[in-house]
């Protein structure tokens, strides 16, 4: 377990108080920071970041203005490794399986659900739960 130690000035005075942070919730934070890290190797050129562009973008943005959060996490774990075929008026996404694993697509995933509104958030959660195994 990581600890922190925050040092705030009350009345005055010094107050030392020492911040626990759980391992489940260091653990996500550091998946998010590594898809945030393979992120902007492998989807920033196309997809843009964490504000911009709009949802009739091609390619989308993977951000609250996209919409990525309409599809279940199985979805777009496998529209990543395996790319998209063609179709009219959109380009190609090839697949990244040769360079990405599952892991390293849901850290992405995770990165990406930080810029989502939460309600986008909860219902992307509630498609992932009803449509993935």
């Amino acid at each position: 377990m990581r600890h922190w130690r925050r040092v705030l000035l009350v009345g005055g005075g010094l107050l030392v108080v020492d911040v626990s942070c759980s391992e489940p919730e260091q653990a996500a934070e550091e998946q998010r920071a590594r898809g945030a890290a393979l992120y902007d190797m492998h989807c920033v050129a196309c997809h843009g970041g964490a504000t911009g562009g709009s949802i009739s973008d091609i390619p989308p943005p993977h951000n609250a203005e996209g919409h990525t959060w309409h599809h279940p996490d199985c979805d777009l774990i496998d529209f990543t490794l395996d790319g998209l075929p063609p179709r009219e008026g959109y380009p190609v996404m090839p697949g990244f399986g040769n360079q990405l694993t599952a892991e390293e697509v849901e850290a992405i995933l995770a990165h990406i659900k930080t810029w989502w509104e939460p309600e986008q958030r909860a219902a992307q959660a509630t498609a992932t739960e009803q449509l993935c195994d």
